[in-house]
């Protein structure tokens, strides 16, 4: 059971109100959905998207200058998964985008320190992405995973392997 809606109304509203859209690492999503009680889900800010993405609501984007392309954009949510009785667990909690010039990082909320919100750690490279194709005021961002990215993996993947690209509305 993997939480994803029914309907594409949240593709829909993603696409007309600020946020960031991503999804994570779609052979993880469908390896824990394959497994017999994988699970995974969104809340607190997050929604589960029909087209396998999650919708991350803006917190703050005071700070991000879209012209630059520079600053902090502060997005709010959860995504879990879980699988092989909890031993596989995975937690993405409160993803910033961090970037200087179109370039930077993808931060989450250090799942070790948790409940506590304040430590964060980069869990991907970021790179702007030109590619198009997407409704006005949305960029988009290519994600590679960081050595602490890989670590949240348990060490399944490579350091610079690549992650489902980031899309982004600042509000701006």
């Amino acid at each position: 059971m993997s939480g994803v809606p029914d309907d594409a109304a949240g593709q829909v509203e993603s696409e007309v109100r600020p946020g960031m859209s991503w999804g994570v690492k779609g052979t993880f999503t469908r390896y824990v959905d394959a497994v017999p009680d994988g699970r995974y889900g969104a809340g607190g800010g997050a929604t589960a998207v029909v087209d396998g993405t999650f919708f991350f609501e803006l917190e703050d984007a005071s700070g991000y200058d879209p012209v630059q392309r520079d600053g902090v954009a502060k997005y709010r949510g959860d995504v879990r998964y879980k699988a092989h009785g909890g031993v596989l667990f995975v937690m993405l909690v409160d993803p910033w985008l961090e970037l200087r010039e179109g370039v930077g990082e993808l931060t989450v909320v250090d799942a070790k320190h948790w409940p506590s919100r304040e430590q964060r750690l980069a869990l991907a490279t970021l790179r702007l992405d030109e590619g198009g194709g997407l409704p006005l005021g949305w960029e988009q961002l290519e994600a590679r995973l960081t050595p602490a990215g890989v670590a949240i993996f348990n060490d399944v993947y490579a350091v610079g392997e690549m992650l489902e690209p980031v899309r982004f509305n600042a509000g701006g």
